[in-house]
């Protein structure tokens, strides 16, 4: 069984935002069951209108956070950044900003976050701005932004909790002993400035996503995976704070479970919502014979080019295999909407809710992680308490 590194975990499992279709699936998910669910929008999803805003739903921090308190009466969903932190945001890279640049962008996202009562805020400094950062300059920055965003909190009379990671997500796992020396180097780091432990650390679990699989080393080799996690979550409770997985897509029930049984006390599940949507919208299309609107929707998903990122090298995937990756990157856009109203007006017809049709795919997808991960004391109360 599970068994949790500190009281103070706040959920289990962190859902990307990735439409407002998948905020409101996570609502639902978190409702029914009486669980806590973690909303986790990367500064590209969701930010600060003066940073430039996101790309889900046109919504800004401000709004997102309006929208999600609106639909949480009991404060079930908790609002978690996800990877803030210098070049996180893709105009800072875009624009070539200097790293003092990045740093303020990143603390003025975070303050924006702090302003909207955001719960949890995750400091990732482990991207420069022409790769990956090394990891004593990333703690070195983290330590930075996280002051800054404890001093900041206080002036608003706000506690938000933290999350912090020093490296890019990749398919292997840490190194037990080297990372018990970074997490130690960490800690001290913040201590010694006087600042709160984070909640969770992130540690690279042998999850990596790319396409619509899991290529981690999780999928190969479980066993020796669960058995590298084991002692990484156990670094962790050494210095009593959490272990959180990241890219935990297109797992199966029984991979989860190598993972909950090694110690993993959180994981973060993400662009797999957003395919699930676009598949669900394209066989919706399909039913109601708009093979116009469907071709239509896949072009504009594949010419947007968000899927190359995603993409394995040397990958055999047909362009057709390549849209669904990218559907939900363009869901904000007036093309878009002309495609889904079409849908919409033929589908009332035939007395069929468009949006719950794909909010029921999502829910279905969030609900099998959220199975997967059985309660524990540190979350069995609603988070408002």
């Amino acid at each position: 069984m599970h068994n949790p590194a500190v009281n103070r975990v706040p959920a289990r499992l962190g859902v990307g935002p990735m439409s407002k279709n998948a905020v409101d699936a996570a609502i639902d998910v978190a409702y029914r069951n009486r669980r806590p669910i973690m909303l986790i929008p990367s500064r590209r999803q969701v930010e600060a209108q003066s940073q430039g805003g996101g790309y889900v739903e046109g919504w800004s921090t401000e709004t997102f956070a309006q929208y999600v308190r609106s639909r949480d009466p009991e404060g079930l969903l908790l609002l978690c950044r996800d990877h803030g932190g210098p070049y996180q945001n893709p105009r800072e890279k875009q624009q070539r900003y200097s790293l003092s640049e990045a740093l303020k962008s990143a603390a003025l996202s975070y303050e924006e976050d702090i302003r909207q009562g955001f719960d949890l805020l995750h400091i990732d400094t482990s991207v420069g701005l022409d790769g990956t950062a090394p990891v004593e300059a990333a703690i070195d920055r983290a330590v930075e932004l996280y002051a800054g965003a404890v001093e900041y909190a206080a002036s608003q009379g706000a506690r938000p909790m933290f999350e912090i990671g020093f490296e890019d997500q990749g398919p292997d796992t840490n190194d037990p002993a080297e990372f018990e020396e970074q997490v130690g180097a960490a800690l001290a780091r913040l201590r010694a400035a006087g600042l709160p432990d984070p909640v969770f650390i992130v540690a690279q679990t042998g999850t990596k996503v790319l396409e619509t699989v899991n290529v981690g080393a999780l999928t190969l080799a479980p066993f020796a995976v669960a058995s590298t996690v084991r002692a990484l979550a156990a670094a962790t409770r050494r210095h009593g704070v959490a272990l959180k997985a990241h890219n935990c897509d297109y797992l199966t029930r029984e991979q989860l479970r190598h993972l909950d049984r090694a110690g993993v006390d959180a994981l973060n599940v993400a662009p797999e919502f957003g395919v699930v949507e676009s598949r669900a919208l394209a066989a919706l299309l399909r039913e109601l014979g708009l093979n116009v609107q469907l071709e239509r929707f896949l072009a504009l998903s594949y010419e947007s080019r968000s899927w190359e990122k995603w993409m394995r090298p040397g990958t055999l995937a047909s362009d057709t295999d390549r849209a669904p990756i990218s559907g939900h990157y363009v869901f904000a856009t007036d093309a878009f909407r002309d495609i889904k109203e079409a849908a919409r007006d033929r589908a009332e017809r035939r007395g069929i809710d468009l949006d719950a049709r794909l909010r029921d795919a999502v829910a279905a997808a969030i609900e099998h992680y959220s199975a997967a991960l059985p309660v524990t004391e540190a979350v069995k109360q609603p988070v408002a308490a």
